[in-house]
């Protein structure tokens, strides 16, 4: 049983801080929607302030859905949202200025709807679930539940990585060159070094090529993080030779194809599911390792690939990173947009292969035909793939119309999973599967929405969590106990003050 805190009671710090940050923040958008945007009127085109008074209207709705600048308590939705801020609509707007085809106009309807649809999915989504703010507030102010740890978690998880490294061990046996090797070996020959890889990763002839791209994305970094987090819990010395077993099996088995997205992936699911575990504060050293563990690997790939040529030098790689992180997702979406229905009649739903194949539909590989045009008389690999936002494979079925409804369907299933988890006891095996959904949403800017929901890491992220779960009773920690008898923080929902 709650109670209400009155007057008498003393003001934290941290609370204080937080209201001003809040009241600040309320005031700067403010000053930005009523002063700085009137003033642009007389040196920018009408265009480009309309888009800058759309942009602001959708981080106040965010900030006001999912607390969008509390970067300690950062969310699904919002960690998605800022990554299509970087990755899609910014480089956007000047593809849009560099190209003179009439695409341009539907690409820009495009990458600015989501803006609007996507915040309008999170606010059905949780008017629906009846999920408020402070909700994910007092998530992250729980410390991790403990778990009891007998001999049967034990023995699910030394099972489950017996059946990681046999199918690891399967996927080696069907392969007949590792690029990897084959690159160590011959450094330079980059040319080669991708034949071998397409061949190893997406054109193996194999029955159980989606088990193990399943395997590499979502099995092995959830065993990671669940052994990491076990560790680091409850100090258990097994647990800490798990962690490192699973670890160099995990990062082994995503490098050996040279995909440079899956050990980058890896890595980055570690410091998030981190992130979370201690509850959104992370140290000035922790912050400093982020960039140089996610970008090691793709680094170590390009050095070796290109070596002898200007993508052999760290400038090069780096500016190589830069490019594709930042500036390739934008222009494959402005591809597919241009492709269709221009190029190719929309789709009406064939390019999702598993209900092309339940339709007995012709399946038609979009992302390769896209790439294909746009690297048209470049001379590169035929087997060539450009996966593009989740906007560009529904501009590819159903066009406009399909573009705003999958924004919106996108930013309802993302703030869904996102109260399902918040919901969740605060255990390792939950904050597992949080990291991974949040992940993969956050693919969203260079995925299908149907890839990130299945294969993508969310459906099997769950399952594993309730294939994992405590069959034991899960015991609050002291500070959850504190706050159930103090009441503090159980009755005060954050709000906007416009």
């Amino acid at each position: 049983m709650s109670r209400v805190q009155n007057c008498s009671d003393p003001i934290s710090p941290i609370e204080l801080s937080s209201f001003f940050r809040e009241v600040f923040l309320q005031f700067s958008l403010l000053a930005l929607l009523f002063l700085v945007l009137p003033m642009s009127l007389w040196v920018l085109p009408p265009l480009a302030w309309l888009s800058g008074l759309l942009i602001v209207a959708s981080l106040w709705m965010m900030h006001c859905l999912v607390g969008l600048f509390n970067l300690r308590q950062l969310t699904i939705p919002a960690f998605f949202y800022f990554l299509y801020l970087a990755v899609i609509l910014i480089p956007g707007f000047f593809i849009f200025n560099e190209e003179i085809t009439s695409s341009r106009w539907r690409f820009l309807f495009g990458i600015e709807s989501v803006v609007v649809t996507v915040p309008l999915g999170i606010w059905l989504a949780s008017l629906s679930l009846g999920f408020r703010r402070q909700e994910t507030t007092n998530y992250f102010r729980r410390a991790v539940a403990l778990e009891p740890l007998g001999t049967s978690a034990n023995r699910l998880y030394i099972a489950s990585l017996g059946l990681a490294l046999a199918l690891v061990l399967m996927n080696l046996w069907e392969t007949p060159v590792i690029p990897l090797f084959f690159l160590i070996r011959n450094p330079g020959d980059f040319l080669t070094a991708a034949v071998l890889r397409e061949d190893s990763f997406k054109f193996l002839n194999s029955n159980l090529t989606y088990a193990y791209y399943v395997l590499r994305g979502t099995v092995f970094p959830f065993l990671i993080m669940v052994a990491f987090g076990r560790y680091l819990h409850q100090k258990q010395e097994p647990w800490r030779r798990l962690f490192l077993i699973s670890l160099l099996l995990g990062v082994s088995y995503a490098a050996v194809t040279i995909e440079k997205s899956h050990v980058a992936a890896t890595l980055g699911l570690l410091i998030v599911f981190y992130y979370l575990f201690k509850g959104g504060n992370l140290s000035k050293k922790a912050a400093f390792l982020v960039p140089l563990l996610f970008l090691s690997f793709p680094l170590i790939v390009l050095l070796l690939a290109y070596q002898g040529s200007e993508g052999g030098t760290l400038s090069g790689a780096l500016q190589a990173i830069g490019y594709r992180l930042f500036y390739s997702p934008a222009q494959i979406v402005y591809g597919y947009f241009e492709v269709f229905p221009a190029v190719i009649p929309f789709q009406h739903g064939a390019s999702i292969v598993k209900l092309a194949h339940l339709m007995d539909w012709k399946v038609v590989n979009i992302p390769n035909l896209v790439g294909l045009y746009m690297t048209e008389g470049q001379g590169d690999l035929d087997t060539i793939t450009a996966n593009s936002c989740f906007i560009g494979n529904f501009n590819a079925d159903f066009g406009l119309p399909g573009v705003v409804l999958g924004g919106v369907l996108a930013g309802f299933l993302m703030q869904s999973v996102n109260v399902y988890l918040c919901r969740k006891p605060k255990t390792v095996v939950n904050l597992a599967a949080y990291a991974i959904c949040m992940w993969a949403f956050g693919l969203l800017v260079a995925s299908a929405l149907s890839t990130v929901m299945l294969s993508g890491g969310v459906a099997f992220s769950l399952v594993l969590s309730w294939l994992f779960r405590s069959r034991g009773r899960v015991l609050p920690s002291d500070a959850d106990k504190m706050t159930s008898l103090t009441g503090i923080g159980s009755e005060r929902d954050e709000t906007c003050f416009l």
